[in-house]
């Protein structure tokens, strides 16, 4: 009998189990198989008979025996059969086929393929599926009750959670890529992890692709933990590894990106992740860092970053604690809007920022100098000083060099508006837009602490201060 005849019997008993439909839809060529399929008017009925034409075919070639024909050899590339891998490899070759004295390694190959399949059907180290529940904000898990061989090298598994029973499927590529897909009620989950065999952990952590619960139009993916052992659910490598994850949930593309306006939604999500985090390190100081004074202060420093996004996700005033890095970001921000006014009122003592000689305070100066020639930026100072009669010659020099710039210059003394103002130091522009916005320090406030409003009845009270400043103040013409 020919090798190639004898090749195709152990295929067909070894790895088909003698099923002839599954060894047809394996030495089919799907080129042809589709071409047919389009080219026909009734597919479904051509089809069926281009399959049962290639059955009769292949059954002839057990029975009768054939040598491997130009037709397999041209085909075999197209063949579902060329596509299976051992160990990173091609489990057959065309040459395997057109060979005849290698039937005795050929045999060797299924056998290998067969006995490493059936291990990675059945035996395997991992058991609970470990995932945070946003919605429930609790870590849950699915623990794998059952294994059943399935086809190829996929098996069907039954996992268990809060004793109710669900299904899916488990198959682990030659690379050590585990991929599991779980129905549970009117989701599939999908699971990917790689297992590199590091014997020193119980556990690999994954990816978990599916949709949100609610709406399965929206796609979501999360890390998930696939582990040998049930683990305890205060574990803090397990809660960093699934509490601190984002969930990424892709409502994005209901976005219109050409849209010019950031969606205040962005700003919410991330204020409320922040605020996750705040409460999972405000545990973690309770329960693990109740004696590490580094650990706890950083915890708490980080509340006032989630309170500032709580604040900006609903647009209200937030505070300000660092004014060089806002004035910083005020030069950068109306040098992007360009040819807009300008408005300030200043405190002009030994402190101010413009009298500082570091280097940091220097830039800023020689920036803010150059916003009228760089972007036709209209500026108007108002500085509040104790005496307008008896200025330094430090100050007078800062107020030349501002009038050269083309800065308007205005001066009024502290004890003459003091009681009729909210602020001596406040920074606003007026457009009319969404843009406007006025940074103060509040005389009735620390002074260390500037605030930020948008909100149009504050901006109106500062305007009306301002007009009250500017009646008050003289001109500067120059010294």
């Amino acid at each position: 009998m020919d090798g190639f005849t004898q090749k195709l019997r152990l295929i067909y008993s070894k790895l088909f189990s003698e099923d002839i439909d599954k060894f047809t839809e394996a030495l089919i060529d799907h080129h042809k198989f589709q071409k047919h399929r389009f080219d026909l008017e009734s597919e479904d009925e051509n089809q069926k008979q281009f399959f049962l034409n290639r059955k009769t075919v292949l059954r002839r070639w057990l029975l009768k025996g054939t040598s491997c024909t130009p037709d397999f050899q041209k085909s075999f590339q197209n063949y579902k059969l060329s596509s299976y891998q051992f160990k990173g490899k091609a489990l057959f070759t065309l040459d395997d086929f057109r060979v005849n004295n290698n039937l005795e390694h050929f045999e060797d190959k299924i056998e290998h393929f067969l006995h490493n399949r059936n291990r990675v059907q059945i035996k395997t180290d991992y058991v609970y599926i470990y995932t945070f529940c946003e919605v429930k904000k609790k870590i849950i898990y699915y623990k794998i009750v059952n294994w059943k061989k399935g086809d190829e090298s996929e098996t069907v598994i039954t996992v268990e959670r809060d004793n109710a029973l669900y299904q899916g499927t488990f198959s682990l590529s030659d690379e050590n890529n585990i991929f599991i897909t779980l129905c549970i009620d009117t989701i599939t989950l999908y699971f990917l992890f790689h297992d590199n065999n590091d014997r020193s952990c119980p556990y690999i952590v994954g990816t978990s692709m599916g949709y949100l619960p609610h709406d399965n139009k929206v796609p979501r993916s999360q890390k998930v933990v696939f582990a040998k052992e049930e683990l305890d659910e205060k574990l803090f490598d397990l809660q960093f590894i699934l509490n601190e994850t984002e969930s990424i949930s892709a409502i994005e593309n209901r976005l219109n990106l050409n849209f010019q306006d950031v969606k205040v939604t962005h700003f919410v999500k991330y204020a409320n992740k922040l605020k996750q985090y705040f409460t999972f390190f405000t545990g973690l100081s309770q329960e693990k860092y109740k004696e590490r004074f580094y650990y706890r202060l950083a915890f708490k420093e980080f509340y006032a970053l989630q309170k500032l996004f709580q604040r900006v996700s609903k647009k209200e005033t937030y505070f300000i604690y660092d004014y060089q890095r806002a004035l910083c970001e005020l030069i950068e921000t109306v040098e992007d809007i360009k040819n807009i006014p300008l408005y300030i009122v200043m405190e002009l003592n030994a402190s101010n920022i413009f009298l500082q000689l570091t280097q940091k305070n220097l830039e800023i100066k020689k920036r803010f100098l150059n916003l009228h020639s760089k972007a036709n930026i209209t500026i108007t100072i108002i500085f509040v000083v104790e005496n307008i009669n008896q200025l330094s010659g430090h100050i007078k020099n800062l107020l030349n060099k501002l009038l050269e710039h083309n800065i308007e210059v205005h001066l009024v003394n502290r004890d003459e508006i003091i009681n009729e103002v909210n602020s001596l130091d406040f920074i606003f522009t007026d457009l009319k837009d969404k843009r406007d916005f006025v940074l103060a320090d509040p005389i009735r406030d620390n002074k260390d602490v500037y605030k930020l409003f948008t909100n149009d009845v504050t901006m109106d009270e500062y305007k009306t201060d301002y007009q009250k400043f500017l009646m008050r103040s003289i001109e500067v013409k120059g010294y």
